[in-house]
């Protein structure tokens, strides 16, 4: 009787086990934001947002809401968030670039494309004329 009870609690116990392995990774599954790093070679705009500093970016995607979100950190702090569109380019793009638009004295960054992605993220509603 030992054998089949500790049989039974067994079979449950892993069944528990593969029930919340599998919630977990159906979870987990393109819950993180998509990234990638950028480098920054002006002061520049944010179209819409704040000012970057030139240097090195890590850019995290949050896609999964309604209104995609683009976060910029710099030394592992964030620095800056910021309404992006996300648009399918149908293949993965071939290299990491930033689009830079000239406002005034100022330089706007319109658009990044990252190696691997296949989404071109943009800002603002200006897209066109844009230089890298």
């Amino acid at each position: 009787m030992k054998t089949r009870v500790g049989a039974i609690l067994l079979a449950a116990a892993t069944a528990s086990f593969l029930a919340a392995s599998t919630a977990f990774a159906r979870f987990g599954k393109g819950s993180h934001p998509k990234s990638g790093e950028i480098t920054v070679i002006y002061p520049s705009k944010i179209a819409n947002g704040p000012e970057l500093k030139p240097g090195t970016y890590k850019v995290e995607v949050n896609d999964h809401t309604s209104s995609p979100q683009v976060a910029f950190y710099q030394d592992g702090k964030l620095v800056a968030q910021v309404p992006a569109k996300l648009v399918d380019q149908g293949k993965k793009l071939d290299t990491t670039q930033v689009y830079y638009d000239t406002v005034g004295n100022d330089r706007v960054i319109t658009q990044i494309d990252l190696q691997g992605w296949t989404q071109k993220v943009m800002f603002g509603s200006s897209s066109s004329g844009a230089t890298s």
